[in-house]
């Protein structure tokens, strides 16, 4: 690849991503507390969202979590505010992704998960995982984690020799060196950025500046970008977004057909799920590959199950 196509992509990404983390950086780096409260919640797990449309207060009844950490708050019995500025933008896009995956996303996925057998599928997964270790050891390498950071360069060198290009994962299998995806929005939270506002992005769907950031910088760099070229690159990173999805797509069609309005509901959903990180915040490889499985396409699956749970339990958000 030339390199001034290279510098092209650099240059253009980095402005890009000023721009966006400028955008994150300006807020708060916890949710703002709304001075005059209007409930009576004792346990102080109600969400206020600010949105163009105004404010909307909301219950945490699509995921069940904590009360929050902030001990001040709760004896102030003040709830926690997240903001949504770009609803005016928010929901076309939203409209646009909606019928996006109702008539065609979805039926291919469907499709996909029919015709093409798990352990295929499982091989694809593999490889699209190992291409972005590098990015898994560099954003640990930034957070400080030295160790991580070698153990990831450690996967991608084993799974891409032995491994077949890593579609097959020797380094789990039999040198019990587990996977442990980190992202840029992981590195931010580190340096406490804050979240920014809520954002839908076209095809990608529910995310805030910060996240935006990470989701769209860590395609610009991601070392496919640098292994093939255009249009064989957009047609692998697309292909890498649908395999991803699939999985997901009953799930959100379900989701999708139980509300009236699936805007309010897909957002609420992931500022929720966004709380519940915040107040239990990650401490093992674990919980942060668990936390961040949930996250993707708007945490569906996550809410599938939790919603399971809060029928299970009436004491008992994405």
């Amino acid at each position: 690849m030339p390199t001034t196509h290279i510098l092209n992509k650099i240059l253009v990404s980095s402005i890009f991503c000023a721009t966006l983390f400028l955008g994150a950086c300006s807020s708060n780096t916890t949710p703002d507390a709304i001075t005059e409260p209007e409930t009576t919640n004792n346990a102080g797990s109600e969400l206020v969202i600010k949105s163009s449309h105004g404010t909307q207060s909301i219950e945490p009844t699509v995921v069940s979590y904590a009360a929050p950490s902030n001990e001040q708050a709760v004896q102030d019995n003040i709830p926690l505010a997240f903001e949504d500025p770009l609803e005016f933008i928010n929901r076309p896009i939203f409209a646009f992704n909606d019928k996006l995956f109702e008539y065609i996303l979805i039926p291919a996925a469907n499709g996909y998960t029919k015709i093409v057998p798990d352990p295929v599928r499982t091989s694809v997964g593999h490889f699209f995982g190992n291409i972005r270790e590098p990015l898994n050891a560099l954003n640990q390498l930034f957070q400080g984690e030295v160790g991580d950071s070698g153990k990831s360069v450690g996967r991608f060198l084993i799974n891409t020799t032995v491994g077949l290009l890593g579609f097959f994962d020797p380094a789990t299998a039999w040198f019990e060196i587990d996977e442990n995806v980190t992202t840029i929005n992981d590195t931010l939270i580190k340096y406490d950025v804050g979240y920014g506002s809520y954002l839908v992005l076209p095809i990608l769907g529910q995310s805030d500046l910060r996240n935006g950031f990470s989701t769209i910088t860590e395609s610009i760099f991601n070392p496919i970008q640098y292994a093939t070229e255009n249009p064989q690159t957009i047609y692998i990173q697309s292909y890498g977004g649908f395999h991803a999805f699939a999985p997901q797509a009953p799930t959100y069609e379900k989701l999708r057909s139980e509300t009236n309005d699936p805007y309010v509901f897909f957002r609420n959903l992931y500022m929720q799920n966004m709380l519940r990180d915040q107040q239990f915040p990650v401490e093992n490889t674990d919980n942060k590959n668990g936390q961040q499985e949930t996250k993707k396409m708007g945490n569906a699956n996550s809410a599938n199950e939790q919603n399971i749970d809060g029928d299970a339990s009436a004491s008992q958000p994405e």
